[in-house]
Formats: C-alpha cells, sequence, structure tokens
C-alpha cells in the first residue's frame, strides 16, 4: 500500500511539473512579417534568418558598428548612438539572433554564428570596408572575435565591460532537459532581476524593464538562450584578445569598477594581451554601465574616436 501511495505521489508531483512548465510559458507572440510590420524598423534576411537594424547618421559619414550583449537588445545603445549620429558618424546597430526582433532560428549559439551575422550584415548593407567597432558585455567579445577574423576592416575596438573566458552561468541550465523545465520554471524570472539591477538608477529604467520582458514573449527566446548558454559562446576569447593585441589594432576598455560580473582579474588579463589598450575605468559603476552612466560612457567612445580619427 505505502508503495502505491508513493508511486501516486511522484505520478501527481510529475503532473503538477509538466503543468507548471507550460502554464509558465509567456512566449505568446511569434515574430513574423505581420508582427514586424506593427513593430516598425528595418529588417534584412541573412543566411540564418532575419535580423532587425536600424543604420543612422549621415551617408557619408564614417561608420560605427555597435554589437550588444548576450540579453539585452540594440536598444541599450540608445543613448550612444544619438550622441554619435550628431557627431557625424554614421551608426549601425542591431538585434543578434535570438534578442530584440531578429529570428530566434533553431541553431546553435556559438560564436561562429554570432561572428557570421555581423558580417553578413554589414556585407549585405553595401556599407564601407573599414569600421569603428564597439561592443558592451558578450557583444564586446564578439567584436574581439570578428576583430580577429577581419583585421584589416577594424579602424578601432572600443570594449565595454567585455567578457573574455569563464562568464559564470547556473550550472543547472546547461543540463538537458533539467535546463528546459528550469529555464521556463525559473530561468526568466532570474534574468528579468538581473537585468532590473543592471539598469537600476538609470532615468530610462521603466522603459528598459518593459522592452526587456517583451522580448522574452517572443517564440523561440528560451530555446535560443540555453542554447546560447551552452554554446562557447561565453567560454574563451584569450586567444582572439591576443591576436587583437598583438595586430595593434586601436583599442579602448571601459570598465565600471563596481562590476559584479566583469572581474577586475579578468580586466587584467585583457589588459596583459592588448598592452597598448586605452583604459578608462569608472568608479561607482557596474555591468550595467552604459545604460547607467550613459553619459561617462558616450564621453570615453567620442573622445577615442576623435583620437584615432586624429591619428589616421
Amino acid at each position: 500500500m505505502k508503495s502505491k501511495w508513493l508511486a501516486l505521489f511522484f505520478v501527481c508531483a510529475l503532473a503538477a511539473l509538466i503543468g507548471s512548465y507550460y502554464a509558465l510559458n509567456i512566449e505568446t507572440n511569434i515574430l513574423d512579417q505581420a508582427e514586424r510590420e506593427r513593430l516598425g524598423g528595418n529588417y534584412i534576411r541573412l543566411s540564418d534568418g532575419v535580423t532587425h537594424y536600424e543604420l543612422s547618421g549621415p551617408k557619408d559619414g564614417r561608420v560605427v558598428v555597435m554589437v550588444h550583449g548576450g540579453t539585452v537588445p540594440m536598444w541599450v545603445w540608445d543613448r550612444q548612438v544619438k550622441a554619435l549620429v550628431d557627431a557625424g558618424y554614421r551608426v549601425l546597430t542591431y538585434d543578434q539572433f535570438g534578442r530584440g526582433y531578429s529570428d530566434r532560428p533553431e541553431v546553435k549559439y556559438d560564436k561562429a554564428l554570432y561572428a557570421r551575422q555581423w558580417i553578413e550584415l554589414v556585407d549585405k548593407l553595401s556599407l564601407p570596408d573599414t569600421f569603428d567597432l564597439i561592443g558592451v558585455s558578450f557583444g564586446a567579445a564578439t567584436s574581439v572575435s570578428v576583430a580577429a577574423k577581419h583585421s584589416a576592416r577594424i579602424r578601432s575596438l572600443s570594449l565595454i565591460s567585455p567578457v573574455i573566458n569563464n562568464f559564470e552561468v547556473p550550472g543547472i541550465f546547461r543540463v538537458p532537459i533539467v535546463g528546459e523545465f528550469a529555464a521556463k520554471i525559473i530561468g526568466i524570472d532570474i534574468i528579468v532581476k538581473r537585468f532590473a539591477r543592471l539598469v537600476e538608477g538609470s532615468p530610462d529604467a521603466g522603459r528598459y524593464n518593459r522592452l526587456f520582458v517583451e522580448q522574452a514573449s517572443y517564440e523561440g527566446f528560451q530555446r535560443s538562450l540555453l542554447s546560447f548558454l551552452r554554446s562557447d559562446a561565453l567560454r574563451d576569447y584569450r586567444s582572439e584578445y591576443e591576436f587583437v593585441g598583438r595586430h595593434n589594432i586601436p583599442s579602448l576598455l571601459i570598465w565600471g569598477a563596481e562590476d559584479d560580473e566583469i572581474n577586475r582579474e579578468m580586466i587584467d588579463s585583457i589588459r596583459s594581451y592588448m598592452p597598448n589598450l586605452a583604459f578608462a575605468r569608472v568608479n561607482d559603476a557596474g555591468h550595467g554601465i552604459v545604460m547607467q552612466e550613459p553619459e561617462i560612457v558616450t564621453y570615453w567612445l567620442l573622445d577615442f574616436l576623435a583620437e584615432v580619427g586624429e591619428a589616421k
């Protein structure tokens, strides 16, 4: 009798877990052509899917390409884009696959995917051969990876809170099946709370939080996020940093001293690989520095880009 009650308990527990899995599904929207027409913006089809992008500024302006991080779409750059455009630059921002209004293709979300998306996008838009490249967090790692593969096309490289290796990822999300359940039941709550900390104190925090949650409502977001966490995307970029350092690409590193995700040891490691790197340490700023301290970030970017222009 006891074994029957135990079996019944496990069946009920499993049913409750499965019920929670489906009940907590927030992916209630589909990113199709009709939805994108409603949202507005610019879209282009690449080999892995549709990419959402914006190209702003004078057509004859010096081109700056900006790459967002692992979970925050291209609107992370809103303040910087305006300042760069006002200064005469032509600025390209875009949503990496799995984020914002870009597709969530059923592919492996690894280093190769993000580098491929970048090069296909700039080529298909018929932009000039040389760019100033700016990236934040994982987007900075992607930028370093791109610069290592296409160094002749990179005029300068600006890295903000950059990933280098062994970025901390909760181990539960890397376990097949278990990770899917965890992502559905607690995963979204975790990343939403993390994002809220990143924008705390920002005057645009309310808008940013709404947009962040919105992107998670589109089908495929959790699948793409799990693939991203399980791939090599957040693993090891040390060889790429070393390559860029050897080839003396003009580079800037901006880091918030209170960053609890990219620590001082990681920053020191990057600086050892890139000894000629210009370094801007910002006190009382953390991993959300682009949104929390937009004016400071913008100041350093404009100053650095101007210096590169004079050197050229």
